[in-house]
């Protein structure tokens, strides 16, 4: 979601950009290291998101060292909100390290749960399999300080061309929110979310699983489900300020935005 809005941002401004991914022109696949010189050919910036859940963290730290080699001087990439609480070998915290050690200038960004989640993201695809019920693990008063995508590929596209090199954004929406207040606001809209059920972790297990999503990802989500029911994701950040110098976008506006 925040990949294609960073390219088409790029895009909008008239600079040269590609994305590379397994299903774009510019073919890039993890576990194929064969094309990755083709995909870094003539680039001087990279941005990158690293898959959660998949075990891909060593395969992403690998094609940071390629992008280095083959003279990339700016790296963006963008992992998840709190993820410099974990294990520096789990995925997105040893592709922050590596860049780090690589880059020259490089910016971490940490999104929160997206308001997109609910419309073109998970949320959105658990619903679709439930007749438009969303089952997560998180209890009706949790609150999260979902932000919208625009946001943060605003703030990779910022830090991609502008001074941001060496920051480190939490970015966040302007206020905590339940799912249910995000439910009730998008319903209507082109979510195919429409009413929100709490659940357990194994029941959330059982449901993702069965809907074919691997194990490890779907372990990953309970794990942030979990911090989000300990008062983990409720934190509102100014830095959605500091890195686009404005506000960032309400959960009245995404939804206003987002009506058939």
């Amino acid at each position: 979601m925040v990949g294609r809005r960073v390219l088409t941002e790029l895009k909008r401004r008239g600079l040269p950009a590609a994305g590379a991914s397994r299903t774009s022109e510019r073919r890039l696949d993890w576990t194929d290291t064969s094309n990755w010189p083709r995909v870094l050919e003539g680039v001087s910036g990279i941005f990158v998101v690293t898959p959660v859940g998949m075990a891909l963290g060593h395969r992403v730290s690998a094609f940071l060292e390629r992008a280095a080699e083959a003279g990339v001087e700016r790296a963006v990439v963008m992992a998840a909100m709190g993820t410099e609480h974990a294990p520096s070998d789990s995925d997105q915290r040893a592709a922050e390290f590596k860049a780090k050690e690589l880059f020259g200038r490089v910016t971490v960004l940490r999104p929160n749960w997206l308001f997109q989640d609910f419309t073109e993201g998970t949320f959105a695809g658990l619903a679709r399999s439930r007749n438009g019920r969303l089952e997560l693990p998180v209890k009706r008063r949790t609150e999260i300080s979902f932000v919208d995508a625009r946001d943060v590929a605003s703030a990779a596209v910022e830090s991609l061309v502008g001074d941001h090199g060496g920051k480190e954004y939490t970015l966040t929406g302007p206020q905590p929110l339940t799912v249910g207040n995000v439910v009730r606001w998008t319903r209507g809209t082109d979510s195919p979310v429409w009413r929100f059920k709490p659940v357990d972790e194994s029941r959330f297990y059982f449901r993702a699983t069965d809907s074919g999503w691997g194990d490890r990802y779907t372990d990953t989500l309970n794990e942030r489900f979990a911090a989000a029911v300990r008062g983990r994701a409720a934190e509102v950040t100014d830095d959605v300020r500091a890195a686009l110098g404005r506000e960032p976008i309400p959960l009245a506006r995404f939804a206003r935005e987002s009506t058939l």
